[in-house]
């Protein structure tokens, strides 16, 4: 990868994990269901209601703000909240750019790129077999951002970071079961033996349907 990608690409990998301090973990998971900590987010407002420092405040107000908890309104900021009918609009948006990336790798010697592919790959079925939604959510989000990183462009990794935040992974997980996982799985081994072979099409579905119908592989 050059330099600028690969500066994105593992700034975005780092963020997708779950939080390392307990507290904060329990308030993503609450913005998660739908939930308000605070009429607004505020950093005094989360260490009040949590118990915690001043500084604690600090450290989880920017925890939830850069994985997407947090939007910023025009004067003030909100807890981000998404209504179940416009996920699937959210996930679109998503698999557009995932099918663009796909669609350009199809033109391109991606070889370099294969091995960090397929360790992410590798890394997402063996979450998925677990059968947890969260933790199989985040491992595949990594690999889609290594796939969408494959091309080299920055400036789509950038929309594509944009859109694919941590947030819309917690969300997604409340809806998920095991079959959606096993279906998924099977997705991306399919996804993933297509890449940069120019069967384009095929590939871009197998990574739509883990976005927008998950237990229904398209093309296995």
């Amino acid at each position: 990868m050059e330099r600028g990608v690969s500066h994105l690409y593992r700034a975005a990998i780092e963020k997708m994990a779950k939080s390392a301090d307990h507290e904060v973990e329990k308030l993503r998971r609450a913005i998660a269901r739908g939930e308000r900590p605070s009429p607004l987010p505020d950093p005094e407002a989360l260490a009040r209601i949590t118990n915690n420092s001043k500084d604690w405040g600090e450290y989880a107000f920017a925890d939830l703000r850069g994985a997407g908890f947090v939007r910023n309104e025009l004067l003030q900021f909100d807890w981000v909240q998404i209504d179940p009918s416009r996920v699937g609009d959210e996930l679109a948006t998503v698999a557009g750019i995932e099918a663009r990336s796909i669609i350009r790798l199809s033109l391109m010697n991606c070889a370099n790129a294969m091995p960090e592919i397929e360790r992410r790959l590798q890394s997402f079925v063996q979450a998925a077999a677990g059968g947890k939604p969260l933790a199989s959510l985040l491992a595949h989000q990594k690999l889609m951002f290594a796939v969408v990183a494959a091309t080299g462009e920055v400036n789509l990794l950038e929309e594509y970071a944009k859109r694919a935040r941590v947030a819309l992974v917690y969300i997604r997980s409340l809806s998920l079961e095991r079959k959606d996982l096993e279906g998924m799985s099977a997705s991306a081994q399919a996804m993933v033996s297509k890449l940069c072979d120019g069967n384009a099409r095929d590939c871009a579905a197998d990574a739509t349907s883990m976005r927008l119908h998950p237990r229904r592989p398209a093309l296995v």
